[in-house]
């Protein structure tokens, strides 16, 4: 397979799928506030999301380092 057939996942439906926020809403908006970064950069809404990618959540206090490891159909 290629490299152009790899699943990927908008990055405010994977943080609203993994249970980070409660809504895609307020998952868009703190993508949009600057609260998500994607390989130590900021990201958009819609950026594909691959197995692999690294993430930094900060909600609240609290500081999530994640690693993504497999993405669901």
């Amino acid at each position: 397979m290629t490299e152009s057939t790899d699943a990927s996942v908008r990055l405010d439906l994977w943080l609203w799928a993994a249970r980070f926020f409660k809504t895609r809403s307020l998952a868009k908006q703190a993508i949009e506030t600057g609260k998500v970064d994607v390989a130590g950069q900021r990201a958009k809404s819609s950026r594909a999301l691959r197995t692999g990618d690294t993430l930094v959540v900060t909600r609240g206090d609290d500081v999530f380092e994640i690693e993504v490891l497999a993405l669901s159909d």
